[in-house]
Order: C-alpha cells, then sequence, then structure tokens
C-alpha cells in the first residue's frame, strides 16, 4: 500500500494535480474589479451640487444616477472575446449588474435610495486582455419579467416601467433651476415593444432596442476603471427646454425629439432606429482609465 500510494502520488505530479483534487484545478480562472464612477467636470457627481450643464448653461442639481449593464466580455490578445461570469448577489444576477451613484439624500432623495454600488466583481479565463466590452442595459430575456418577484437587482424600485416596455437601462435624472419644467429625466430603455396590453411581455423584441454596446481599451483587466461623464452625456441637450406635449426630459421615446436626439447621439446611437451607429464607435460618455 505504501508503495501504490508514492506511486499514484508522482504520477499525479507529472501528469496533472488538478486530477487529483488539488486547488489548482481553479487557476484557469482568475477575478477582475470593475470600478464605475459616475463625474460631472471629472470630479465624483454628488446630490447636493448645483452643476452648470447642458447646451445652455443650465444650472442643475443630480437627483438620480444608476445604470445596468451586461453581456461583459473581454478582448484577447489574440482577438477573441471570452465571457465575463458575475458573481452572485444583490447588485449582480446571471450576467446583469446595477450600478448606483445616488445615496437618497438632498436632491436624491424623491427617487433615489441610501444603497450604493461602484463595482463589478467578476471570474474570467486566465489570459492577456486588451479591451473591455459592455452592454449599457437588460437583455431581452430578462426585460420583461414581473420586477416585483424578481431577484435583486432586478427588483430595484424606480428602475423599471411596465411589463412591456421592460427596464430602464439608465437613469440620469437632474432638478433644474429655471427651466421649462423642474425636473429633466434621462430614462433610457427599450421602446415599440409590442404585446396586448401594457402590464402583458412582449413575445417578439422591440423595434428599438436603446441598448447601446460599448469597446473600451483596457491596460490592466483584473482592476478595470470605468467612468460615465454624465456632463458629457446631456452636452449636447437644451436642458432648460422640453418638447411640446412630451414628459420631462428623454424617455427614449419618439415624441421626446430634441430632448433625445444629442443624448442618443453622445451614446453613439441613431435615435430613429435605436440602434448603434458605427458599432457605437462615436460614443463619448464612457472612458477606460489606461
Amino acid at each position: 500500500m505504501k508503495t501504490l500510494t508514492i506511486k499514484t502520488f508522482a504520477f499525479c505530479s507529472l501528469v496533472a494535480l488538478a486530477s487529483c483534487g488539488d486547488s489548482s484545478a481553479e487557476s484557469n480562472e482568475v477575478e477582475i474589479s470593475m470600478n464605475f464612477s459616475a463625474v460631472v467636470g471629472g470630479k465624483d457627481a454628488d446630490c447636493n451640487t448645483d452643476y452648470v450643464v447642458g447646451t445652455k448653461d443650465t444650472t442643475a442639481k443630480l437627483a438620480d444616477a444608476r445604470f445596468f449593464i451586461s453581456n461583459i466580455e473581454l478582448k484577447s490578445s489574440d482577438g477573441t472575446w471570452e465571457s465575463v461570469a458575475l458573481n452572485t448577489n444583490d447588485w449582480q444576477y446571471n450576467d446583469v449588474a446595477l450600478l448606483d451613484f445616488e445615496d437618497g439624500k438632498d436632491a436624491c432623495k424623491d427617487s433615489g435610495t441610501p444603497e450604493m454600488n461602484k463595482s463589478i466583481i467578476a471570474t474570467v479565463r486566465s489570459g492577456t486582455y486588451t479591451d473591455l466590452r459592455f452592454s449599457l442595459g437588460v437583455p431581452f430575456e430578462l426585460n420583461h419579467i414581473d420586477n416585483a418577484t424578481a431577484p435583486a437587482p432586478l427588483n430595484t424600485p424606480g428602475m423599471f416601467w411596465v411589463w412591456q416596455g421592460g427596464y430602464k437601462f439608465a437613469r440620469v435624472d437632474w432638478l433644474v433651476t429655471g427651466g421649462e419644467v423642474p425636473r429633466f429625466n434621462t430614462h433610457l430603455g427599450s421602446t415599440g415593444c409590442e404585446s396586448a396590453a401594457k402590464t402583458t411581455p412582449p413575445q417578439a423584441r422591440c423595434k428599438n432596442p436603446n441598448m447601446p454596446t460599448f469597446e473600451l481599451p483596457i491596460s490592466d483587466f483584473k482592476n478595470i476603471s470605468v467612468a460615465f461623464d454624465l456632463e458629457t452625456l446631456i452636452a449636447k441637450t437644451d436642458m432648460s427646454a422640453n418638447t411640446i406635449d412630451s414628459p420631462p426630459g428623454c424617455m427614449s421615446s419618439p415624441m421626446d425629439g430634441s430632448d433625445c436626439e444629442g443624448i442618443f447621439d453622445t451614446l453613439g446611437m441613431s435615435f430613429t432606429s435605436g440602434t448603434c451607429e458605427d458599432n457605437c464607435s462615436g460614443q463619448t460618455a464612457f472612458t477606460a482609465a489606461n
């Protein structure tokens, strides 16, 4: 028995310790951290500062700042894309994560929540990666579920319209001083979703998905830093005005017109089709630190 044990150990050492239950079997995957920030003027945005934003230099306070991302991938040095597996927690489910930059205080007290989340924890196959790719939004398969019974973070208040329309992929709201409306909202989400009723989920994908996908170069894939520039997002938008007979701000609806066009352009999307133009390569709202 002693001789057999020695031979088995030697075989495992030479061929594959992983086959003998060694912890090195997990070395094929590495944990990564993706840190996100929401900034105005290059600094972390907050709910208590008067910002001057938009094409008319409108004074406004940030009233909400949250968004979902999904379909996260890393580009290998050989040009292939590797899917990233998200850990499951209150902010991450399946391949969807919610980032939350408001604290429910000051100008954010009406729609915000005290909890915040600025990072994503995940694993990926060990390798060398040069680029990050992700979608801003919730995939169709999860976008029209019942948010009242959905797992976290898909049950978060304030980030859902109705079953027909689904989730607000991004929510960036402002309290405006001296504008036509006191609150300018940016709610990005799918439109042109057809079903028997607003409380019925659609069976086919929405006409305007409004779910852009971004590619960003990175240097350290284990510690990724991404900034969402809220000032840039609305830099082409007149926040002091509002399209006649439309909700305040941009709700992604075709009736929103000039309230949305500049925002969609900043995200690299066509407002008419709700899809990326040239793979959303012209977007300027998201950057990665290198």
